[in-house]
């Protein structure tokens, strides 16, 4: 018989991706034991360190699609950009974090970084975001990087507090 490559049972995203220490993936933690005791996961607050990761997962997103467009423009025109341009450009980074942010909140409930930090803006009753939730969470979340981070201090201390984007939005972020 021909065996075609394909597995039958279903695959875990990321599940072959070395995230963590073999020792620590051979012991179940206490979540998977919540998991199997109630045969769901608890949702749980989202620490500091998966937001950040999920903060950065979203730049690296925007910054992308803004390099990319820069370079496309300087491609099409074979003129290279003036300084006289960069606050268009950081005008155009901060419009496509809008629509990097909020559709897919509304859509999914998290975006590209939430869901690579397995992390989700859903609420318990797992409703779908309103479209002006979502863009209070992604004002939240400017509001966040124009006192660069500073406000996640109070976070910081207690990771029970929501940061701007969570107050601002009235959902917090929790571990899916």
């Amino acid at each position: 018989m021909i065996d075609s490559g394909r597995r039958s049972d279903p695959v875990e995203p990321f599940e072959d991706f070395p995230l963590r220490p073999e020792t620590e993936l051979e012991q179940p933690s206490a979540l998977d034991a919540a998991e199997t005791a109630e045969g769901a996961r608890p949702l749980g607050a989202a620490t500091l360190g998966p937001r950040l990761t999920a903060a950065a997962a979203d730049a690296a997103v925007v910054l992308l699609l803004a390099a990319l467009a820069l370079l496309g423009a300087r491609v099409l025109t074979g003129a290279v950009p003036r300084p006289a341009g960069v606050p268009w450009a950081l005008g155009f980074v901060v419009y496509l974090s809008l629509f990097a942010t909020v559709p897919p909140l509304v859509l999914f409930g998290r975006t590209v970084g939430m869901a690579i930090a397995d992390l989700s803006a859903r609420s318990g009753d797992d409703a779908a975001m309103p479209a002006s939730a979502a863009a209070r969470r992604w004002s939240g979340t400017l509001a966040t990087v124009a006192t660069a981070g500073l406000v996640l201090l109070w976070t910081r201390r207690d990771p029970e507090r929501p940061t701007p984007a969570d107050r601002f939005s009235g959902r917090p972020l929790a571990l899916d």
